[in-house]
């Protein structure tokens, strides 16, 4: 079945009544409001209004929609702008009841319905037309003088059309013959276009009608002219008081007052609206910009001052007044981060904006996210000027988050920055040399924002791959949150490496005891039938053996299940990763050759080889599984990477030994080592390893070409191309060697990581994920908890034992007191943590570090001090002693 807001598009569209009641029935309140994208633009409303669908219409009024939203196409048109442009007296009628708003502008022209209404008027379709003027002018709120941004009323529109109803309609409600537009006068138009009518008007039934003073508001504020701004608020303030604040929250096409003088940067306006007292955060329903986004979008910093002032004093600041968002779901922050507007522009400053925000950051969201999943930190980090991260990141911005592309904000931070960053979050109290100094190490940057359970090393698995950034995995910051972190999660580890280690064992002493003598009848038998007669069966196990063997396989397949249980859970979580792993390849194949070897009846020739590879691959399995130990890490880090280079450099010069070969094939055929061009290629590679055997070559049957080939293959394959491998290798080494450190961290970070991928993610989201099944159900991590099925409960149960922040590093900090003897640390209570005294060095080398800079700046502010303060004595003594000649200036 379709999703409910397709369900609500298309019943809408296809005027479906029954089918459009039964969407609602599950679909939220905001659907109904939802700007449909690009290629409807718009509401539910505003295609019910187009499709001329009264009966729909009432049916989305009744559950709640609103009848006053512009939609996003280019005129910005409320539902009754639409009525009245397809001149339908029942859809007018129909909205007004509920509350549409008749004196919106739309977004292009300024224009009302009453505007709309005659520009679209049509002599085929007067009657409609002519009833839709009467719904509306029955409106007792409706303004009709009006004036578009070409300073055109209604009535002027009329007159040049020639609507002779409207025309009289107008001016029996009020409307003013006095307005002019450009050179022409109503009147004018009125006498040359229906010539007759005004002698028709008896003016004694005209109504009288008020001042418009919201227009006029905004025609001064447009104008900038503050002296009549204040007079017109005067004159509200006399004879308008009670309705003052509708007036000054009167919609004038995209803007109130107080949105199009933030917008514009109007400092003198705002202070005045804001006394006058309007909303703060007033937002314009298409858009949702409000005051404080208008003014963070333009860099306005006095307006921002202004704003945040009056909503301290008017105490909304904790209704969340700072964290409104647009259409597009960004905040205030956001808009400031993006610095849109050119800085040199007079009275933009974002850098005080974001200081202003920052210093109420109690009332923001720091780590808001827009509709691509996007925080402020994704957008600072895209500039050059990263000074905004470095605020961002010291009030608490989390580097951990993920946009809707999948990207960290920390791929983009300067490695510089995000040390000076990482240094800030090291603060100590008390006297270097007191015994109660302490230090106390901030991880605010790296706990993730939200209550759910996530893993926690996205973004150290980031600085581990990068190699600008992968020296910071030495920081203390970084450093002591590993440890940490792996003291938490290590005992799953061992857990896997005792159960792999004892199925090794079983497995070995399985294939050892019952195929580790050949017996040479059964492969004679083999050999000469070329069938499955031997098996692994009884035929190669005494009867005094087969208890043994029953009780190794049943061994055997308890961890051989294990494995499995691993393997598929590991492959659900991300079945991407996990087939791009060579590793994850190597433990299906031992998985798979195990389950042949212990139950499958197999020729006995093809269940040596299976069992001999499988003894290798087992073997070779155990020692990756220790590499990922830190402390072993270094030596498996130079195995592979020493492989993968000669695998590289020989694959490149392998044709060079073929070529050998075939050249050795060709003249030496007459040994039996060369027989065959297999056999041949087998030796070459032998002898290119050193194992030459010279006075074995049958060499003197073509002297001159195997005599200079041999010399060739010596000198550029055992010479040449060993001593290069050599030294490739001899290269590697080293430089593992001098990042020794570097690969310890890097291989705690994704064996941290790795365990996390595993508890961490709800396989049922991750398969689904961007389907409909996340649309409609509450696709969460704590809804996996909720889940009755028993192996995710315990997976889930074991994830959430690996994090720290939500257990343990609840404050999102740790102490330690480096000079004292015992308890020199304090991390949490539910654990017994412990630190090395590195670490502790190395944070202490940090606060002293950081006190040199401090010592440093404070020598050179006095030296300064002490240059002014010569200058001034200077420039004293040379007035009491009158020599201060001044020079007229020519």
């Amino acid at each position: 079945s379709r999703i409910p807001r397709e369900e609500l598009l298309l019943s809408v569209k296809s005027n479906d009544e029954p089918r459009l009641l039964h969407a609602l029935q599950h679909s939220g309140h905001e659907d109904l409001n939802l700007i449909f994208k690009h290629p409807d633009s718009c509401t539910l409303l505003h295609i019910a209004t187009l499709n001329n669908s009264p009966s729909i219409a009432k049916i989305l009024l009744d559950n709640g929609a609103s009848p006053n939203i512009r939609d996003l196409r280019g005129k910005k048109f409320s539902p009754l702008h639409y009525a009245a442009q397809i001149g339908s007296p029942e859809m007018v009628r129909i909205l007004l009841e509920n509350g549409a708003d008749v004196n919106m502008k739309e977004g292009e022209f300024g224009r009302t319905c009453l505007h709309i209404l005659t520009s679209k008027w049509k002599r085929t379709a007067e009657d409609n037309f002519n009833r839709s003027l009467d719904e509306l002018l029955k409106t007792k709120k409706i303004k009709i003088d009006r004036q578009d941004n070409s300073n055109a009323t209604p009535l002027f529109l009329a007159a040049q059309k020639g609507w002779e109803y409207m025309v009289k309609a107008l001016i029996y409600k009020g409307a003013s013959l006095e307005t002019s537009v450009g050179l022409k006068n109503v009147k004018e138009v009125i006498d040359k276009k229906l010539p007759g009518v005004l002698e028709t008007i008896n003016y004694n039934e005209i109504e009288k009608i008020q001042r418009c003073y919201g227009d006029d508001l905004y025609e001064a504020l447009k104008e900038e002219n503050i002296d009549l701004f204040k007079d017109i608020l005067n004159e509200i303030n006399e004879k308008e008081k009670e309705s003052k604040k509708l007036i000054l929250e009167e919609d004038h096409g995209e803007y109130t007052l107080l949105n199009y003088a933030c917008d514009h940067g109007l400092q003198d306006f705002v202070d005045i609206l804001l006394r006058e007292g309007s909303d703060p955060t007033r937002a314009d329903k298409t858009t949702l910009l409000c005051p404080i986004l208008y003014a963070a979008k333009n860099g306005c910093y006095k307006v921002m001052e202004s704003l945040t002032e009056n909503m301290k004093k008017i105490g909304i600041l904790k209704q969340g007044a700072l964290k409104a968002v647009d259409r597009k779901r960004e905040t205030a922050l956001h808009k400031v981060v993006k610095r849109e507007q050119p800085i040199h522009n007079e009275g933009v400053d974002y850098l005080r904006c974001l200081q202003i925000l920052l210093n109420l950051k109690g009332y923001i969201n720091i780590d808001a996210q827009d509709d691509y999943n996007s925080t402020p930190l994704h957008y600072a980090v895209l500039c050059d000027d990263q000074s905004f991260v470095r605020y961002l990141l010291i009030n608490g911005a989390h580097l951990g988050i993920k946009n809707k592309f999948g990207t960290l904000a920390i791929t983009r931070i300067q490695p510089s920055v995000l040390e000076e960053v990482l240094n800030d979050c090291v603060k100590f109290k008390n006297n270097i040399t007191d015994r109660d100094f302490e230090i106390i190490l901030h991880y605010s940057m790296l706990a993730p924002t939200s209550p759910d359970y996530k893993p926690e090393t996205d973004c150290l698995k980031f600085l581990s791959g990068s190699r600008p950034h992968r020296h910071l995995l030495r920081h203390p910051i970084i450093d002591t949150f590993l440890f940490l972190k792996w003291q938490r999660i290590r005992h799953y580890y061992f857990i896997n490496l005792l159960a792999y280690s004892i199925f090794l064992a079983l497995l070995t002493t399985y294939i050892l005891l019952f195929f580790g003598t050949i017996n040479k009848t059964l492969l004679q038998t083999d050999v000469a039938t070329g069938t499955a007669n031997a098996t692994n069966s009884d035929s190669i196990v005494f009867p005094s053996e087969s208890t043994l063997k029953l009780i190794l396989q049943i061994l055997i397949l308890v961890f051989w299940i294990f494995g499995v249980m691993r393997e598929m859970t590991q492959f659900i979580v991300s079945w991407k990763t996990y087939v791009r792993s060579l590793e994850n390849w190597l433990e299906v194949s031992i998985l798979v050759m195990t389950l042949l070897v212990l139950f499958f009846p197999i020729p006995y020739i093809s269940l040596q080889g299976i069992s001999a590879w499988l003894i290798l691959s087992s073997w070779v399995e155990l020692v990756l599984i220790l590499g990922r130990h830190p402390l072993f890490a270094v030596y498996i880090t130079m195995f592979t990477t020493v492989t993968f280079n000669f695998l590289k450099f020989i694959l490149m010069f392998s044709f060079v030994i073929i070529a050998f070969s075939l050249s050795f094939y060709l003249v030496f055929q007459i040994d039996d080592n060369f027989v065959t061009y297999p056999k041949t290629l087998l030796k070459t590679i032998a002898m290119s390893t050193g194992e030459i055997e010279y006075t074995e070559l049958p060499l003197s049957d073509f002297p001159i070409s195997s005599h200079l080939l041999f010399v060739i293959f010596v000198f550029l394959i055992v010479l040449v191309l060993m001593n290069l491998l050599n030294g490739l290798a001899v290269s590697d080494i080293q430089l593992i060697q001098q990042e020794a450190e570097i690969v310890s961290y890097r291989s705690r970070v994704e064996l941290i990581s790795y365990i996390e991928s595993v508890f961490l993610v709800n396989p049922y989201n991750k398969q689904y994920n961007g389907g409909r099944l996340c649309e409609l159900d509450n696709c969460c991590f704590r809804a996996c908890i909720r889940s009755s099925n028993p192996a995710l409960r315990l997976l889930n149960y074991l994830g959430r034992r690996t994090l720290m922040f939500c257990n343990c590093l609840r404050e999102h900090r740790i102490t330690m007191f480096p000079n004292r003897g015992k308890d020199r640390w304090h991390v949490c209570s539910c654990h017994s943590f412990q630190l090395e005294e590195s670490q502790i060095e190395a944070a202490k080398s940090v606060v002293l570090a950081e006190e040199g800079r401090v010592a440093d700046r404070l020598a050179g502010l006095e030296s300064r001090v002490d240059s002014v303060i010569s200058a001034i004595r200077t420039l004293s003594d040379l007035i009491q002693k009158k020599e201060i000649k001044v020079n007229p200036i020519e």
